[in-house]
């Protein structure tokens, strides 16, 4: 995990919600996404992308999919 680009992680988690797989999968890209926060550039591109229209429909399919 460590050695995927930021843009990587991030599509990597927009796609695992939006494919509803694995929750553990999905548990284990969140882990490395808070690990990475500390970083500024990637807060900002985490922000970024989170805030998108994308975003927004792909954590409400983490929502939906974790109920």
């Amino acid at each position: 995990m460590r050695t995927l680009k930021d843009d990587w992680l991030i599509q990597c988690y927009m796609d695992a919600v939006h494919l509803q797989l694995d929750p553990e999968f999905i548990d284990l890209l969140l882990e490395e996404i808070h690990r990475r926060s500390t970083n500024p550039a990637f807060r900002r591109m985490w922000m970024a992308v989170s805030h998108s229209l994308w975003g927004q429909k792909a954590a409400a399919g983490a929502v939906l999919y974790a109920n």
